[in-house]
């Protein structure tokens, strides 16, 4: 109602298909109500660029609000694992260039 997904507020929530809800978004955003938010629904095939995965992974892990944990976890449950493991060997790729592959000792 106030624009705003982060307020969860049962005063605040409203049913709505999603051609409604997308309706909904468009008048908020004409009376200059609320924020935008760039919405990533997930597919069948999942994530299908790294930063979609890393996207839902920090979103689940709650280190961001890209996206709603549900969603995140969806897109994470229909990534194939060989896709899994592809994004898994870029992001150790990136770690050993920066050079954050190692633990930190205390």
């Amino acid at each position: 109602m106030d624009g705003f997904e982060e307020n969860t507020e049962p005063a605040n929530l409203v049913w709505a298909c999603k051609s409604c809800n997308t309706s909904i978004g468009l008048v908020l955003k004409h009376a200059g109500i609320g924020r935008r938010t760039r919405q990533l629904n997930p597919s069948a095939e999942g994530a299908s660029t790294l930063a979609q995965w890393v996207t839902a992974v920090l979103s689940m892990k709650g280190q961001s609000d890209a996206m709603h944990p549900a969603a995140a976890i969806d897109i994470i449950h229909a990534t194939p694992p060989d896709v899994r493991s592809r994004f898994a060997k870029a992001i150790w790729r990136i770690r050993r260039q920066r050079g954050t592959d190692r633990w930190a000792r205390a």
